[in-house]
Order: structure tokens, then sequence, then C-alpha cells
């Protein structure tokens, strides 16, 4: 019963994680929507060609609250190894980088120091894909996470625009099939 609680204080936290996901899966299946290859220049790598097309204008104001959901809290749905490989910074040193170039004004965050090092910091927390799982057995305990896997398995999310996220379980251990604009992503969530 106690366990059952636990879970209970955990599902918060979960549809957060959840929805974070869904809305970088949004977001790249926006921007994938828009691509047409037709329009690439000879010789530009696909790369190069999707790097061409990428609005960095979007990043120079943020409303107060997907700026807090997205980019300070979302930080947290990254590991410490993803940051070094990406930045070569600490976790710790992101967030402060983040928030001493960006200005609140009016429940709108302003970039006040705009340089390819916080573009790129901003770009990486809205789109990548590279998460860490959604709970780790360190950070649930080891018999509530086995029972966190059991109870998730075919659970339904809605998300804030009304579309779903089904849980299930895989070899890899929870998965969710993700509905961004109608187009079917399938993540592994919880590694087991």
């Amino acid at each position: 019963m106690n366990q059952l609680k636990e879970i209970e204080q955990i599902k918060p936290l979960l549809k957060k994680r959840l929805e974070r996901r869904y809305l970088r899966l949004c977001r790249l299946q926006n921007e994938m929507s828009g691509l047409d290859f037709k329009n690439a220049t000879p010789g530009t790598t696909p790369e190069d060609f999707i790097f061409s097309r990428i609005d960095f204008s979007r990043y120079r104001e943020i409303h107060e609250k997907d700026f807090n959901y997205l980019f300070l809290d979302g930080i947290e749905d990254f590991d410490e190894v993803f940051f070094k490989e990406n930045f070569k910074l600490d976790i710790e040193e992101i967030k402060p980088i983040i928030e001493n170039c960006y200005e609140k004004v009016d429940g709108i965050f302003i970039l006040r120091r705009e340089n390819p090092l916080i573009l790129s910091i901003m770009r990486t927390l809205e789109t990548s894909l590279e998460d860490k799982p959604l709970f780790s057995p360190e950070e649930t305990g080891e018999e509530l996470y086995d029972l966190l896997l059991t109870s998730l398995n075919g659970v339904t999310v809605i998300h804030k625009d009304g579309m779903e996220t089904r849980l299930f379980a895989s070899e890899e251990g929870l998965s969710g099939t993700f509905q961004p604009g109608g187009k079917p992503w399938t993540r592994v969530l919880i590694l087991t």
C-alpha cells in the first residue's frame, strides 16, 4: 500500500517529463513537415540543409511558462554526459548561462546576450531526443522502479493539446507512442 502512495506522488513528475518529451517531438515534427529537400542546393548535405532552415529568432523572446518549463526545468531531462559531449560544460553551468542571457519583461524572457552558445543550448533543449530515461532505479528505488514499470504498462496520457501517448512494455523497458501532429513516434522511456 505504501508503494502505491509513492507511485501516486511520482505521477505529477511523470506527467511533466512526458509532456516535455512530447513538446520536443511536436517541435521536431513541425520543422520536419516544413522541409522540402527539392529546394536544397546541389551538393548540400541533408544536415546542412536542415541547419539552414532553423529559425533561431524563436529564441529571442520566450513566454515565461515555456521558458521555465522547457528550458530551465527541461535541463533535468538530460544527463551530465549529454552536456559534456554537446557543450563541454557541466549541467550546473548550463542553467546560469541561460538565466544570465535572458531578462524577464512582462512575462516574456527576452534574449539580451545573443551568441552561438546560448542559441545552441536553447535549440538543443527544445529539440534533442537524447534525453535520459524518465526514471532510473536510483531515482525511485529498485522495488518501486519495478512496480512503476508494471503499473504504467497500458496507460494512456493525454497532453495539454488533447493528443494521447500510449505507454507499453517493450523488450527494452517501458516505451511510449507519441502522436505529434498526428504522426506516431515510438520511444523507449524507461530502460530495464
